[in-house]
């Protein structure tokens, strides 16, 4: 015996000769049957642990227990000497109630995040959804993720992440079937807010759309996704600094992650309750800009621009929130924009050329700016109907254009951009006026375009009244125009129509 448990049997042996307490403290250690390893781990599960003593009495000064009544009275306490605290009390009745599983159900919460929830205050998922609803309803996801790491102390992003998008997910569901008062989607902008590199697309969504009283309760501002960029996955790998690094080597595995990136930004921002939303650019940017731009400087190659167009078209035309009301195109110089970018010293952007600005800048004026489009580039103001061209603020009359072109995607064909000038470097902080003056330019803008999506609106709904006035087109090809004796356009009549302009008449009528 004394091999298989030489400690084991010293203590009992000592505990034969001299026993530790009197009867009346502990009762007889007693083995049923042979001492076997069973009988012994048996005992052992059996027995009440040893309780702690407490500072006094000669007991106590001797190292030896307690009375059983003083140990229960301790560990009813918490379990050590001191007094607990009514605080720790409620934690630790904190933690019972939610050993039900309700935390536990969230995704990313374990036994530890469950804790650490709990000691924060968050005792259950109302918590949590009351939180989201106080600071981060209508904001960027990433708002909360940071929240629950640095505050509330969840070590892993993924698992932050899960907590908030299942929070983000109950609440949604709740305010679509609660709230009545929120305002359709129909009725909320979305602008996106276009523009070369450092060009001061930050400065004017922090300082001028977030600080003026004409739009910070307008405006719910979306920042472009670059800390997603710069931190891909459980390595952190920084994305950005690799496409710069290596451009021919990451071009096309960067702009692909820039596309992922901006539809989870559009449905993380998609349930606020702001009337307008301004997003630091778009997927529409990405592809007229710089996807033109990496190919033509042969980073991409014929085979990798063909796979992104052959699923960019069809995922933009399936999701309508990709597709804004409306751009904003804050125009400066290539020389400007590099003196800021290296301001600014973003490490990332240190091999960014002047040369590459220069070419980024003729993709966006091609794009946005009447005077560069080609062929019969861009629809100005002046062709608007009469009832949305009286409309338009006069500050913003030679502002506005409408976009239009064979060079342009489908589904942004005749949306408008409000073209603003950022040549001049502007102290915010001092020029109050300038800075009031592209808010009110904004604010026009906004009520512009609302008005212009009403109006639509209301022909569409007066559409079934007028069949008559509508072109359809069958299948064979034709333009068919419905009523009474209705009949198909003769090719002849189509051939002496600039199509595409006597189309853009008639739609806009």
């Amino acid at each position: 015996m004394h091999k298989i448990f030489p400690r084991a049997a010293s203590f009992l042996d000592a505990a034969a000769a001299r026993p530790l307490l009197p009867s009346s403290h502990m009762p007889a250690l007693r083995l049923a049957g042979p001492f076997t390893r069973a009988n012994l781990i048996t005992t052992r599960l059996r027995s009440r642990p040893w309780p702690r003593c407490g500072s006094g009495g000669a007991v106590a000064r001797r190292g030896l227990c307690c009375s059983a009544e003083e140990a229960e009275r301790r560990d009813s306490a918490g379990g050590d000497g001191d007094r607990i605290s009514p605080e720790r009390k409620q934690r630790g009745r904190g933690d019972a109630a939610t050993g039900s599983g309700e935390l536990l159900a969230i995704p990313g919460v374990g036994p530890r995040n469950q804790r650490k929830l709990v000691e924060k205050g968050f005792d259950g998922v109302a918590q949590l959804k009351q939180l989201y609803r106080d600071k981060f309803f209508g904001k960027s996801n990433d708002k909360m993720v940071e929240f629950l790491q640095s505050s509330v102390g969840i070590i892993h992003k993924n698992h932050a992440e899960s907590i908030t998008l299942f929070i983000k997910e109950s609440v949604d569901e709740e305010v679509k079937d609660t709230d009545t008062s929120k305002p359709s989607r129909s009725k909320r902008l979305t602008f996106c807010v276009e523009g070369n590199i450092s060009v001061g697309k930050s400065t004017f969504l922090q300082r001028i759309a977030n600080e003026t009283i004409e739009l910070r309760d307008l405006v719910e501002i979306v920042p472009e996704p670059v800390a997603k960029w710069q931190d891909v996955g459980p390595d952190h790998f920084n994305i950005l600094d690799a496409f710069y690094a290596e451009p021919q080597r990451y071009a096309y595995t960067f702009q692909n992650y820039v596309f992922v990136t901006r539809l989870m930004q559009e449905k993380e921002s998609s349930s606020g309750i702001k009337p307008l939303r301004l997003m630091e650019r778009s997927v529409f940017s990405d592809r007229m800009v710089f996807v033109r731009a990496v190919h033509e400087a042969k980073w991409m190659n014929e085979m990798e621009i063909s796979i992104y167009d052959s699923w960019f078209d069809p995922v933009v035309s399936s999701l309508p929130g990709l597709i804004p009301d409306g751009f904003i195109y804050l125009r400066a110089s290539p020389d400007t924009c590099h003196k800021r970018m290296l301001v600014r010293k973003r490490s990332e952007e240190g091999g960014v050329s002047l040369d590459y600005l220069q070419g980024l800048h003729e993709k966006h004026e091609s794009w946005l700016l009447p005077s560069q489009g080609q062929g019969s580039g861009l629809l100005s103001v002046s062709q608007l109907p009469m009832h949305l061209e009286g409309s338009l603020h006069p500050e913003i009359l030679d502002r506005v254009f409408f976009l239009e072109g064979d060079h342009m995607h489908s589904s942004i064909q005749k949306v408008p951009a409000l073209i603003l000038d950022c040549e001049n470097d502007i102290d915010f902080n001092r020029d109050i006026e300038a800075k009031q003056q592209y808010a009110r330019q904004v604010a026009e803008f906004f009520e512009f375009v609302k008005k212009k999506n009403e109006s639509l609106s209301a022909e569409t709904s007066d559409g079934d009244k007028s069949r008559s006035q509508q072109i359809m087109l069958p299948g064979r090809g034709d333009l068919w125009v419905p009523g009474p004796g209705g009949s198909p356009l003769p090719k002849s009549a189509l051939q002496s129509l600039e199509f595409r302009r006597a189309m853009s008449s008639f739609l806009s009528k």
